[in-house]
């Protein structure tokens, strides 16, 4: 009896073990979705390819392993998909050459070993110009894949259309927020056409769609400073153009005061309005209405405005003329919070009279001798003959 008894504990120990060990490959994630790793087990032993990833989805590492031990080829990357370093390994030992990189791509260290041991090293200095050709990414780079897993849309103008070596979050991540859309808490999304290069590298940025306040710009600085993989048509590398949108989002609304400036923000001294101001805003080109002590102006007059008015070429071909009243709310400060056309010519060119008083700073309106808040109207005399 003792005997059934100790044969079927036995029995019973073994089946435990296969049901109850881990085989097989075993999966953590990001908060975001995005794999963390992907682990190979055969019972409860390392075994198998294990590889590791970014949180922008790319690869971080990837190991052969054998009963537990490492074996074969060891790869390190960059967050960009670039290899880090690279070596080989026989039953966990390191034998051949070990390799290791700079972040451009460049090598750095060229190490060879023989059964553990150390029998060679090289240093290579650093180039600052060296460019990693496009095949160099593939391997640890994921993005491509990403865009497709997730069927998010890229409008570009070739058959595979190029993406950020790190991520479109690698972009958000570089994004430096405008301190003056901070401000107000402007948030929103910034539209606009980069043309990448054979090489990867961004040639030109286009806004389409725009948000103001220095978002615009500070888009296409975040963009310009990416590298790419290139688009592709045919299996070729080719200059390619793609649209992205770069998402501005306040994640940190202590940032924001109640009344839209932020809590360091350094009030910005402003003069008195000068004669020669005055003056010109008493021509006929434009005039300020307002019900303050002192009405608020354009630090260098109405040219202030003009030198940020496009004139739209069908008003020049149309000989258009004609007041136009415009509605500005103004902070203490001397920036343009908001615009309303109370009264316009059209053809677009009381859109870029509007987008011209946005982009102009003003000297701020006063009352007991402190610069305030402000709603005012300025009526401006269109016409295209009107020197700018």
């Amino acid at each position: 009896m003792k005997i059934i008894f100790l044969f079927c504990h036995l029995v019973f120990l073994v089946i435990a073990n296969e049901v109850f060990s881990q085989t097989g490959i075993s999966r953590s994630f990001y908060p975001n979705g995005i794999p963390r790793s992907e682990i190979s087990y055969v019972n409860d032993i390392l075994d198998g390819l294990s590889l590791f990833y970014y949180s922008n989805g790319n690869l971080k590492s990837e190991k052969n392993y054998s009963r537990g031990k490492l074996v074969g080829f060891v790869r390190e990357y960059f967050i960009t998909g670039l290899l880090m370093e690279e070596y080989f390994l026989r039953e966990g030992i390191k034998d051949g050459s070990h390799r290791v990189y700079f972040e451009n791509g460049a090598l750095k260290e060229l190490i060879i070993y023989e059964k553990g041991i150390q029998i060679q090293r090289s240093g290579f200095p650093f180039d600052p110009n060296y460019i990693a050709p496009v095949e160099a990414y593939q391997a640890g780079n994921r993005q491509q894949q990403m865009f497709e897993k997730r069927k998010e849309v890229l409008i570009c103008d070739v058959e595979i259309c190029p993406v950020p070596v790190g991520g479109v979050k690698l972009i958000q991540d570089n994004l430096i927020y405008p301190e003056h859309a901070l401000m107000y808490g402007l948030e929103g999304t910034v539209m606009l056409v980069a043309t990448i290069s054979e090489r990867g590298e961004v040639l030109t940025t286009e806004i389409v769609k725009g948000l103001g306040l220095g978002c615009d710009e500070a888009a296409q600085e975040a963009v310009k400073k990416s590298q790419f993989i290139p688009g592709q048509n045919l299996g070729k590398v080719v200059e390619s153009k793609v649209t992205l949108n770069i998402e501005f989002k306040i994640f940190d609304r202590s940032l924001i005061q109640d009344n839209g400036n932020t809590a360091n923000q350094i009030p910005v001294k402003t003069n008195s309005v000068s004669k020669e101001i005055a003056k010109n805003l008493e021509s006929n080109i434009a005039k300020i209405k307002c019900d303050y002590e002192e009405c608020p102006v354009p630090v260098n007059g109405i040219k202030s405005i003009n030198e940020y008015f496009i004139v739209p070429s069908i008003a020049k071909r149309l000989k258009i003329k004609g007041d136009i009243i415009v509605e500005i709310i103004l902070d203490k400060y001397g920036i343009v919070k908001d615009t309303k056309i109370i009264k316009g010519v059209g053809y677009g060119i009381d859109d870029s009279l509007e987008i011209a008083i946005l982009k102009t700073r003003f000297i701020p309106a006063k009352s007991k001798g402190e610069d305030i808040d402000s709603k005012f109207q300025i009526n401006y005399l269109f016409s295209y003959e009107e020197p700018f």
